[in-house]
């Protein structure tokens, strides 16, 4: 197996590229920064094109691309990567539906290219630890609120609020990463609510059940205006005992015990389970966050409110 890094474009230059994905590929070993694809940005030694194929002709030698885009731009891009043989990664949400998603692993897989529909959150700090946990407790009940400021978290992301942008499932759908690494179930949605907009067609707040059998997870998101962010997961266990995950994974309780933090290593995680699949010629690609979502999309109820003043 090589060893050698991984050379790699990333495409798509908005805050969480340069936020996470540019400072942790600099810091692995595993990586190799040769292009960025963007249609704006004037970096400095690194190349930067307008566009993917305009990268990959200019540098045949890229092995792998980090799609930071919108999700609703990547069918081309994942048909431009498939074609030059890279490995994909995508950040979340992997696709604007699962149908889309469903297509882009199509893709990647008639070309033998690696695909990894990437969750961050399934890398924060003690996710790992609470989910050893749970597979030797099973469930009975639980709750999720997810809450944060869109101005300060998203500033200027006006896609956020375009069809396919998710609204407040693009933060909510961490919070479904992690519960389903947790418990891997056939998850069901049960009378979901959503506070949209008048001048937008995604919502700033939702609320719904999950259900599986006697298991049931309430699940309540909020994008509008806050002082203090939320980003917790409670579960209680059939024998009574719980767990709480707090700081969105970076903090974990036991039974009420002090909530022991860890360090922020997610996107560092991701890489590093990205490149392992390079290296493997394996894909990774769990789309399940992303199907609950669709499901609560289709059979929400909808509650007009005020418009987003920045929009």
């Amino acid at each position: 197996m090589s060893t050698k890094p991984i050379r790699i474009a990333v495409v798509g230059l908005g805050k969480i590229a340069r936020d996470q994905h540019l400072p942790k590929i600099a810091a692995s070993a595993d990586f190799e920064l040769a292009a960025l694809v963007s249609s704006t940005a004037t970096e400095g030694d690194i190349p930067v094109y307008r566009t993917l194929e305009a990268a990959l002709a200019a540098d045949p030698n890229i092995d792998a691309v980090a799609l930071c885009t919108p999700p609703q731009v990547r069918l081309e891009l994942c048909q431009t990567a498939s074609r030059h043989k890279c490995a994909i990664l995508l950040e979340k949400p992997p696709a604007a539906t699962t149908d889309e998603a469903e297509a882009l692993k199509r893709i990647a897989d008639d070309s033998g290219c690696v695909i990894f529909a990437s969750w961050h959150s399934r890398f924060a700090a003690k996710v790992a630890e609470a989910t050893a946990w749970c597979q030797s407790h099973p469930l009975r009940s639980g709750a999720i609120e997810w809450r944060e400021d869109a101005m300060k978290w998203h500033p200027g992301q006006t896609w956020l609020w375009q069809e396919g942008g998710f609204g407040v499932f693009d933060p909510g759908i961490n919070a479904l990463s992690i519960l389903t690494q947790l418990y891997p179930l056939d998850w069901s949605v049960s009378a979901p609510c959503f506070d949209v907009p008048s001048n937008s067609g995604m919502p700033m707040a939702a609320k719904f059940r999950l259900v599986n059998k006697d298991a049931k997870v309430d699940v309540a998101l909020d994008f509008g205006p806050t002082e203090t962010e939320t980003w917790a997961i409670h579960l209680e266990a059939v024998s009574g005992e719980t767990l709480d995950l707090t700081q969105g994974g970076a903090s974990l309780s036991v039974n009420g015990s002090p909530a022991i933090s860890g360090e922020d290593e997610e996107y560092a995680g991701l890489y590093r389970r990205f490149a392992a699949l390079v290296r493997a010629g394996q894909s990774d690609f769990d789309t399940s966050p992303l199907e609950i979502v669709t499901a609560a999309f289709n059979s929400a109820r909808v509650s007009k409110i005020a418009p987003i003043p920045f929009l």
